[in-house]
């Protein structure tokens, strides 16, 4: 198995695992024998999807935070442009299901991620057309090169918007 992990990253592993008086290996055998011991003691999470047409009543529920907490949340809410309601719906949706709930920056991201794959399948549909017609297509170096840079964009951008999300939820 290989892992990248930056050299930031790795360094810090490597302080962690010799604070432990481990090998990075070894902590790393650990950490998935934990993970998989957790699965098979946890349920599978719940998946939830809701349609416009069977739209389950909402129940109110009140909790009770303290003073710091209840402005971390607003803080955040305010982050990721959505009222603190939105934002404690998305942190139990997460923790429920272990999907990721996006905000909406991630989704802005990821609607520009999508309008520029739609524009690369509109390239190569046209050059497909073209060479099933028998049309004779000069793919050039350039072409593909524009596509590539169309397509790492669009890696970027979702990665970005993934990222976004799983670190929204990491407390420190």
């Amino acid at each position: 198995m290989n892992v990248h992990l930056g050299s930031e990253l790795k360094a810090r592993w490597m302080d962690y695992c010799e604070g432990l008086g481990k090998t990075p290996g070894a902590a790393i055998k650990e950490a998935i024998e934990y993970q998989l011991t957790k699965a098979n003691a946890n349920p599978v999470p719940k998946t939830y999807r809701q349609t416009e047409e069977a739209k389950e009543p909402k129940l109110r529920f009140e909790i009770l935070m303290t003073i710091s907490e209840k402005s971390a949340v607003r803080e955040r809410a305010q982050l990721e442009r959505c009222s603190m309601r939105r934002w404690i719906i998305d942190a139990i949706r997460t923790g429920l299901t272990h999907e990721p709930q996006f905000g909406m920056a991630e989704i802005d991201a990821l609607g520009e991620s999508n309008y520029q794959l739609l524009a690369l399948g509109r390239n190569l549909n046209q050059i497909a057309r073209r060479l099933n017609e028998g049309q004779y297509e000069p793919v050039t170096v350039e072409r593909i090169e524009a596509l590539s840079r169309l397509i790492d964009k669009h890696t970027d951008v979702v990665s970005g918007a993934i990222r976004a999300s799983l670190e929204r939820w990491s407390l420190e």
